[in-house]
């Protein structure tokens, strides 16, 4: 296994998945979930390197996981933001809510992409 950082091999994922080359990017995918199972990043790009690959089953699985674990995150920002005193739903004060949201629509439109539901 390589020893460059996550984000950084999830960069190359991603630029091996923009240029076709969807078998690498996939193989990169998966060591960066072997070593973090909740990168939402890789759990996505992988959803997308299988759907562009013709895998409609293992691109719903990615996605599914991806947005587990973005509602989990979503949920424990809330809870932090309630516990703090701030609104909850879309605290202004910051923008990590906003990730979160925009990710969970995101994987729920991959997942109707796919013919796939969340459950």
């Amino acid at each position: 296994m390589s020893s460059m950082a996550s984000v950084e091999r999830v960069g190359q994922a991603w630029r091996l998945h923009r240029e076709g080359d969807n078998d690498g990017a996939i193989r990169i995918f998966d060591s960066v979930i072997s070593a973090n199972p909740d990168n939402v990043d890789a759990l996505y790009g992988l959803g997308l390197a299988h759907k562009a690959s013709g895998n409609l089953g293992a691109a719903a699985d990615a996605f599914r996981q991806a947005l587990e674990k973005t509602e989990s995150a979503l949920s424990a920002v809330k809870t932090t933001s309630q516990t703090e005193g701030n609104l909850g739903d879309n605290d202004l004060e910051t923008n990590f809510d906003d990730r979160y949201m925009m990710l969970t629509r995101m994987l729920s439109q991959r997942l109707e992409d796919v013919g796939a539901t969340a459950s």
